[in-house]
């Protein structure tokens, strides 16, 4: 399983439904899940499925997996 997972939320879905999907993830083996909010220009970063930080200023960080990236370059 890779290390990291990336969902991006389009406007019709609903957070809930990859809050369950992060949840395989994590059972499967994957140790970090970002959910991207492409509209608020912000992500989420989950190392469980009840455990997470929310990015919307400056760089993501995710010491999980070793990544450091500001947001403008995602964003922009």
């Amino acid at each position: 399983m890779p290390a990291l997972a990336i969902e991006i939320l389009s406007p019709l879905q609903d957070v809930k439904t990859l809050g369950d999907k992060f949840k395989i993830y994590f059972a499967l083996g994957v140790q970090s899940c970002w959910l991207v909010y492409p509209y608020a220009n912000a992500i989420a970063v989950y190392h469980a499925p009840d455990d997470f930080k929310l990015f919307a200023q400056d760089e993501v960080v995710d010491s999980v997996v070793g990544v450091r990236i500001p947001l403008h370059e995602i964003f922009s």
